[in-house]
């Protein structure tokens, strides 16, 4: 009978996204504006509606009077939306990276998973990874706002410490400038030696304590964690909070995980007095050690900093 009137009030369910009630908020609807076209033109013609629904809003507009409370994602969960994806991704991008790079798959139940496929595939999987992530977030936070009652959701008691409030130290351009210059010497050995592990006799051309294979694969892994260490003291500039370093650590505990139970076994050169095995071995158990001890510092620091006003 008013057809109208019937497409205003069908594009106004579109936008009506409410768990109880949407045909009866309908039928108010059309009711108000039968009434107020009534009120104003002393009948209801197709003109006087058409009058009536350009004052009466957006569709849009009127959808959101009626979902006021009843919100897909509440307004107090929605800042969050970008820095949990962000978390989310930063993983996600971490596990490609390793993925490629020892050419393998990654399977971590029930958020990651990462097929064996090469650095150019990698790219527009990564793309697709970030779509990914942002659902999933969005999900969660969908569920957490549909449940009624006082819900807490991880990470929404931090705040960025002030220099000195966690114990953690303002990071200086020096130091960073250090740590780019040696890391950049460690890229150019590998790059011209294609090993980090060699020893060389009178200065002579160096030559590798391990096979070629092992030198390539732990001369990578260890440039891996070096660069872990440089991004997450660079980061610390932007935001200088115990979970950058509590990350860090963890990657590169990741790291020496696959160190030790990696599938390439090394094999020494034979120097005479010097076993090169117990050497390597203890190298990196005390990378190991040193690099728990700082996690655990690291977390000791993150509830300090939870724990601030």
């Amino acid at each position: 009978m008013h057809e109208n009137l019937e497409k205003y009030l069908k594009e106004i369910s579109h936008y009506l996204a409410v768990k109880h009630g949407a045909n009866e908020i309908i039928a108010e609807i059309r009711s108000h504006i039968l009434e107020k076209a009534e009120r104003e033109s002393g009948s209801v013609t197709a003109e006087s509606l058409d009058r009536t629904i350009a004052g009466y809003g957006r569709p849009r507009d009127v959808a959101a009077k009626y979902m006021d409370g009843d919100e897909i994602i509440s307004p107090t969960f929605r800042k969050y939306l970008f820095r949990y994806t962000a978390m989310l991704f930063a993983v996600h991008f971490v596990l490609t990276v390793l993925a490629v790079s020892f050419g393998t798959s990654i399977i971590a139940i029930p958020f990651f998973f990462i097929p064996k496929m090469s650095a150019f595939w990698a790219i527009p999987y990564l793309f697709m990874a970030l779509v990914y992530d942002f659902g999933v977030v969005a999900l969660i936070l969908y569920l957490v706002t549909q449940r009624k009652g006082d819900v807490r959701l991880p990470w929404f008691g931090v705040r960025l410490a002030n220099r000195g409030e966690s114990g953690l130290k303002k990071p200086r351009p020096a130091v960073l400038a250090m740590l780019v210059a040696f890391f950049g010497v460690l890229l150019y050995l590998f790059l011209r030696y294609h090993t980090l592990f060699f020893y060389t006799i009178n200065f002579s051309r160096p030559e590798s304590l391990l096979n070629p294979a092992a030198s390539v694969f732990f001369s990578i892994l260890f440039l891996a964690a070096f660069a872990c260490d440089i991004i997450g003291y660079w980061i610390r500039f932007l935001f200088n909070t115990a979970w950058i370093t509590l990350a860090q650590h963890a990657v590169v505990l990741l790291i020496l995980w696959i160190v030790w139970n990696s599938p390439v076994k090394p094999e020494y050169r034979s120097v005479p007095g010097v076993d090169l095995s117990l050497v390597g071995g203890g190298f990196v158990l005390f990378l190991t050690v040193l690099t728990v001890f700082g996690f655990l510092r690291s977390l000791v620091r993150v509830a300090r900093e939870m724990s601030l006003p």
